[in-house]
């Protein structure tokens, strides 16, 4: 699909996060779902972050932080719509402690992605915009064996052009 992430299990190819995120927690029985309405829970989730959030929040930040001449009007576009999506979550963490089940799943292990890099790379200070996320971000931090995205992520990085 050229595309990143790909998880290779005995040599099949899996790619898109949400279904290898689904793969990982049936394989090892961890994160996932245990009942039929959690796994509508779940999946309404991924694919709200796939499509929307995540989705809103790598094309933004790579618009912003990663390529050197952005169109201010786009990444207006781009931010407004990260903003909305950033309130609806903010509004729903307000309620629960973690994105779906009442219990840390693969669903805030998909979300947490794009929202774990730095500021200077988002633009977005979540510690005071975003208290219910950044509060949820240190629960996750918390968790054993939790990484940062440039903990996990080896090679090179990309040249910055937003400080």
């Amino acid at each position: 699909m050229g595309e990143i992430p790909v998880l290779e299990v005995n040599g099949r190819k899996l790619t898109q996060t949400a279904p290898i995120l689904l793969q990982l927690a049936a394989q090892y029985e961890k994160f996932g779902a245990i009942n039929d309405e959690e796994t509508y829970e779940l999946l309404r989730w991924l694919f709200w972050d796939n499509q929307k959030l995540s989705g809103e929040m790598a094309t933004y930040r790579f618009l912003r932080t990663f390529t050197p001449q952005s169109d201010p009007a786009v990444l207006a576009w781009h931010l407004a719509r990260v903003k909305d999506f950033l309130g609806i979550l903010e509004q729903h963490l307000g309620a629960t402690p973690f994105v779906a089940c009442g219990r840390l799943t693969i669903a805030d292990m998909s979300m947490c992605a794009y929202l774990s890099y730095p500021e200077d790379e988002t633009g977005i200070d979540l510690t005071a915009s975003y208290p219910n996320i950044a509060a949820w971000l240190d629960r996750l931090a918390q968790v054993p064996g939790w990484k940062s995205p440039y903990e996990l992520l080896p090679g090179k990085r990309l040249q910055k052009w937003v400080a």
